[in-house]
C-alpha cells in the first residue's frame, strides 16, 4: 500500500507569505546594503572610499537613462579645459565644472565662484580652485565632497589617493602659505614660506609628504628650491637648491619618486631627495609635461628650431621607458597608464609605454584639447566634446 503524502497547509501558507514579504523587501534591502556598504567603507577605508562607493553607486542609477551621445555641445567660449576621471570627461568651465558620462548624460554639475578656474583630478576626485578667489571645492563624479575658503587667492593646489590635499596661497605678511588636509578636510600641517612664491605642490599617495616647488629672486636672478617635508615635522626632509633653472613643476609618484620639470631639465629624485636621473634640454624648449594618475609622466620639449618634438616618458618609478621624436609641434599631449598620444591638427597619434606607435585616429575638426581614457578617447573641437 503506498505511503500517504501529507500536505501541512500552514507551512505552505506561511512559505507564501514569506515569498511575498521578500518581494516587498527587495528594494528596501538593496538600499539597506548599499548603506552597509558605506559604513564599511568609511570604518575601514575612510571618506574616499566612500564617495568612490556612492559615485558608483549613482552611477547604477543614472544607467537606467542615457544621453544623446557623442558630440556634446559646450559653451566653446566658457571652455578652459578638458579632464578625465575614472574614464569619465570632466568639461572645466570659467566658472563650473561638468562631468559627463560615456553615452553625454550629465552625471554632475558644479557651480564656481570665479572666472577663472583650474583643476586637478586624483583617485576619481576633481578639486577645483581659481588665482583670483580664495574658494574651493572637491567633488566626485556624481556629488559635491567638499569646499572651503583659504586666507588668501589661491594659486596652486594638489590632491593626494587617500583624499588629502593641499593649497597654497599668498598673505600680507609672507609670498606663500602652505596648507594640508586630510580626507576629512582637517588642516594637517601648516608651512609659511616668507620668501618665495610656491609655484607647484604634490602629495605622496597617502598624503604623509609634500614636495614643494618655491620660486625666489636674489641679485636679480631666479632660483628654485625643491622642498620636501613629512607632514608630522616641520622640518624638511630635503631642501634643494637650484640656480639657473627655474622648475615649474613637481610630481609625486606612486613609487615615492619626485620628478621636478624645469625649463631646461627634468630631475627625478628618491625619497631622500636625492637627484637619480637627470634629463637635459635646451632652455625654454619645454612644450608639455603631463602626468596621469599614477604619477607616470610625459615630458615634450621642441629641438631643431621647432622642427623637431622629443618625447619622453617616465614611469611611476622614476625610470624612463621611452624617448622618441615626431616632427614639427604638436598641438596638445595626453597620458593615461601604459599609453599616451598627441595631436596634430586633425589627427591624435597613440603610443604605447615603449613609444611604439599603435593607432592613429582622425578627427572632425583641429583638436585643441583631449584626455584618455582606457577605451575611447575625449576630444574639445570645434566647441563641442567628441568621442572616438
Amino acid at each position: 500500500m503506498a505511503e500517504k503524502k501529507i500536505i501541512d497547509l500552514k507551512k505552505v501558507k506561511n512559505a507564501r507569505l514569506f515569498k511575498k514579504i521578500m518581494r516587498f523587501a527587495r528594494i528596501p534591502l538593496v538600499a539597506v546594503l548599499a548603506v552597509a556598504v558605506l559604513i564599511f567603507c568609511a570604518r575601514m577605508l575612510g571618506s574616499v572610499a566612500v564617495s568612490n562607493v556612492t559615485d558608483a553607486l549613482n552611477s547604477v542609477k543614472l544607467a537606467v537613462s542615457s544621453g544623446e551621445g557623442y558630440p556634446y555641445k559646450l559653451e566653446s567660449l566658457n571652455v578652459r579645459e578638458l579632464k578625465m576621471a575614472d574614464g569619465r570627461p570632466i568639461v572645466i568651465y570659467k566658472d563650473s565644472s561638468l562631468v559627463l558620462d560615456s553615452t553625454a548624460d550629465t552625471m554632475l554639475s558644479c557651480q564656481l565662484s570665479a572666472a577663472d578656474s583650474k583643476a586637478v583630478v586624483k583617485n576619481g576626485r576633481v578639486l577645483v580652485y581659481s588665482n583670483s578667489s580664495s574658494d574651493y571645492i572637491i567633488h566626485g563624479k556624481t556629488e559635491k565632497l567638499a569646499e572651503g575658503k583659504e586666507d588668501g587667492n589661491i594659486t596652486v593646489a594638489a590632491l593626494a589617493k587617500n583624499g588629502s590635499f593641499a593649497t597654497s596661497h599668498s598673505t600680507s605678511e609672507v609670498q606663500s602659505v602652505l596648507s594640508v588636509y586630510n580626507s576629512r578636510q582637517k588642516l594637517v600641517f601648516r608651512w609659511n614660506c616668507a620668501n618665495e612664491r610656491i609655484a607647484d605642490i604634490a602629495l605622496s599617495d597617502n598624503g604623509k609628504k609634500v614636495a614643494v616647488i618655491a620660486i625666489g629672486v636674489e641679485n636679480a636672478r631666479f632660483y628654485t628650491r625643491l622642498v620636501v617635508f613629512n607632514i608630522n615635522d616641520v622640518e624638511p626632509i630635503a631642501d634643494i637648491r637650484h640656480d639657473g633653472t627655474l622648475m615649474l613643476r613637481v610630481i609625486y609618484s606612486s613609487f615615492n619618486r619626485i620628478i621636478t620639470v624645469g625649463d631646461n631639465k627634468t630631475l627625478v629624485h628618491n625619497r631622500k631627495g636625492e637627484v637619480v636621473d637627470e634629463l637635459a634640454y635646451s632652455e625654454d624648449s619645454i612644450r608639455a609635461a603631463v602626468e596621469d594618475e599614477k604619477g607616470n609622466l610625459l615630458v615634450a620639449y621642441s629641438e631643431f628650431g621647432g622642427a623637431k618634438t622629443a618625447i619622453v616618458r617616465f614611469s611611476d618609478s622614476g625610470k624612463r621607458t621611452c624617448e622618441i621624436e615626431v616632427d614639427g609641434m604638436p598641438a596638445c599631449f595626453a597620458m593615461n597608464g601604459g599609453k599616451f598620444a598627441v595631436s596634430d591638427e586633425n589627427n591624435i597619434t597613440v603610443f604605447n609605454s615603449r613609444g611604439e606607435e599603435k593607432n592613429t585616429v582622425e578627427t572632425g575638426s583641429p583638436v585643441i584639447d583631449f584626455e584618455l581614457s582606457a577605451n575611447s578617447i575625449y576630444t574639445f573641437e570645434n566647441g563641442t566634446v567628441c568621442k572616438y
